[in-house]
């Protein structure tokens, strides 16, 4: 009897629906493919099966058909299926046609498909906030034999570790994943994209974890100028939403205003209407966090608002209602405060580290604001335990400050610098 066949019968017995022996990890069209012996299943797969199915993981192998390795038209299927999926936007379905795919190619030992259809599976991984399922796949990647010897892939695989371990709160691990990505694109063109991205994810990493005056030097080495003709104006503009990043945060406001007016100018809906609603999100949030409140603040809150109402994902959603809750603190608009910062709290479940600190922080903002000290200095601590943990000390140093001044009834320690462990929460993505 063939694999799906078996399945199937299996699941009956076990009195489970599709969406239950899926369990959010494969979605049931590509179980009904498999079901139906359209597809066969990746060793892991098989695992994931036999756990939901409560049997021996070696009764499962002994369903699946070896895969013919010279079957190049079910490779080309499953290719198409894997990008029709994406296009879709079915992160889910992408993940597993993806791994389907990346299955036969290698079998078929096609480093060329293995290689797209790995990174996509990752990529559909992280956008379901997968983490660990993703860092395991790129981590694979990294140490396959059919990683292809090319100095450009390998540091487009460290720099997407670096971003995970950024999202996940594992701050010196993601700078020092992006200097190796760094590193491996030495040898490429100064001004080629996979360099000038290695570099944003070293900025990005550096300057979360507080190192601003390296941040700083990485980004002001870059020689991004507008109109070049042998650079993008993409990558002109994630130069400067890069730079001006990094300038908000070493409170060179000026600069980062310029930085973010020329990025603003540069990157168009029209273009890639993701990344330009995620930039105006970013925009709005490291000008409010300097205080300004004016009409290029209004603005970007908008156009953050309509581009990701149509392809934000959920996570990018709650991160501009934290934003949002922002501007209303800063506009005295408490109960509008208190009802985005609900929701976002409800979803809690669904952040990654970055904005559940900012959450944290938010909250404490919110409480100081409503005359309630003690919740407020509460939400701060642990706002700087979280940024402490990451490895983030100067962001903790100066959250424990503004809890101290909030007049916190037993003393907060001086030294809060904990043994420093991973953040970790329900569901662990990247953005610059």
């Amino acid at each position: 009897m063939r694999f799906g066949e078996m399945l199937r019968h299996a699941r009956h017995a076990k009195g489970l629906t599709q969406v239950e022996l899926g369990a959010g990890v494969y979605s049931t069209h590509f179980i009904s493919l498999l079901e139906r012996g359209l597809r066969q299943p990746t060793p892991d797969m098989v695992q994931h099966f036999a756990t939901r199915l409560g049997m021996d993981v070696q009764t499962l192998n002994w369903w699946v058909e070896p895969p013919d390795a010279e079957d190049q038209p079910a490779l080309t299927t499953a290719m198409f299926a894997a990008n029709y999926a994406r296009d879709l936007q079915d992160n889910a379905l992408a993940a597993s046609e993806a791994e389907h795919a990346a299955n036969i190619a290698y079998e078929q030992r096609n480093a060329p498909a293995w290689w797209d259809m790995s990174m996509l599976q990752a990529q559909s991984l992280i956008a379901l906030r997968r983490m660990e399922e993703a860092e395991a796949v790129l981590l694979q990647m990294e140490k396959s034999s059919l990683m292809i010897a090319s100095a450009e892939l390998r540091s487009i695989v460290q720099g997407r570790l670096s971003m995970i371990a950024r999202t996940t709160g594992r701050l010196s691990e993601a700078v020092d994943l992006a200097h190796q990505s760094i590193a491996s694109a030495a040898e490429l063109p100064e001004l080629s994209p996979a360099r000038l991205q290695a570099a944003f994810i070293l900025i990005a990493a550096l300057a979360v974890k507080g190192d601003l005056d390296e941040a700083w030097e990485v980004a002001t080495t870059l020689d991004l100028t507008e109109g070049a003709p042998a650079v993008p104006s993409l990558q002109v503009a994630r130069g400067a939403w890069a730079i001006g990043n990094v300038a908000f945060r070493r409170g060179e406001v000026e600069i980062g205003q310029e930085q973010h007016a020329l990025a603003a100018r540069l990157l168009l809906p029209q273009a890639d209407l993701e990344t330009w609603a995620d930039f105006h999100k970013a925009s709005a949030g490291f000008k409010l966090q300097v205080g300004i409140v004016d009409d290029s603040v209004r603005e970007s809150l908008l156009n953050a608002e309509r581009g990701l109402a149509l392809v934000g994902t959920q996570l990018q959603r709650l991160e501009l209602g934290l934003v949002q809750a922002r501007y209303a603190l800063l506009t005295s608009d408490l109960r509008r405060a208190e009802e985005l910062l609900d929701d976002v709290d409800r979803h809690r479940a669904v952040l990654d580290f970055e904005a559940v600190a900012e959450l944290e922080d938010c909250l404490g903002q919110y409480h100081a604001a409503s005359n309630a000290p003690q919740r407020a200095a509460r939400h701060l601590t642990e706002a700087a335990r979280l940024h402490s943990e990451a490895g983030a000390e100067e962001k903790a140093r100066e959250l424990l400050e503004q809890a101290r001044a909030e007049g916190v009834k037993r003393p907060v320690p001086d030294d809060v610098n904990l043994a420093p462990r991973p953040w970790t929460a329900s569901k662990g993505g990247p953005t610059l």
